[in-house]
């Protein structure tokens, strides 16, 4: 028998993932970090021109995630520029960094890319999260699945978005934030908020 103490944690384990995985379409802030050399104010990316560059396991989710975000960093005021054509990019590395180069050619100030990872699903049998032997920007990285049958309907997708911002004078990330959205089958209007959600925290964090 498991001892009383063991179950509370379980128990609102349980009920922050049915509350993720339920009709919040918001996606849910993780974590965020901040170099403290830049402080909180640093306006880094403000009026700046801002190479952008989307990771996923698919080709399709790439490109629906690079347009999403090229309009929301437009909409914050900065300029967005993607990587050109023929860019080598290799996959056993980060991302971040090999887009320097390419970044100071077409005169930006950062790099700012955005990871994306299939992280809950919903199926006829309810919701899982399972955010295991993922990969971000080649990283590799194992976690627990947790299973939880909380309803049914069509298998739809949540996604958790990493979000990276490197200086391109120093080669140096500034900035990271992890969002997880809520399962849902229409991508375009997921990515359109996890990218929303993205600039906004960055945008707290005095990016913008």
């Amino acid at each position: 028998m498991k001892h009383p103490l063991v179950r509370r944690p379980f128990i609102a384990l349980v009920v922050a993932l049915s509350a993720l995985a339920g009709c919040s379409s918001a996606p849910q802030r993780e974590a965020q970090w901040i170099d403290p050399a830049i402080g909180t104010q640093s306006r880094l990316l403000k009026g700046e021109t801002v190479l952008i560059a989307c990771d996923a396991y698919d080709v399709a989710v790439l490109r629906i995630c690079q347009d999403q975000l090229y309009r929301e960093v437009l909409a914050k005021g900065a300029k967005p520029v993607t990587v050109p054509a023929g860019t080598v990019l290799l996959k056993d590395r980060e991302l971040d960094g090999q887009l320097v180069a390419s970044a100071q050619a077409l005169g930006a100030r950062a790099v700012l890319t955005m990871t994306l990872t299939p992280a809950t699903s919903s199926g006829g049998s309810g919701v899982s999260l399972g955010i295991g032997g993922f990969s971000f920007g080649g990283s590799g990285g194992a976690g627990v699945g947790l299973g939880i049958p909380i309803g049914v309907g069509n298998p739809t997708t949540g996604f958790a978005a990493n979000g990276r911002v490197t200086d391109v004078r120093t080669n140096r990330m500034v900035w990271t934030a992890t969002l997880v959205a809520a399962p849902s089958a229409d991508l375009n209007a997921q990515f359109g908020n996890l990218s929303r959600s993205m600039l906004d925290t960055a945008q707290s964090a005095g990016l913008f």
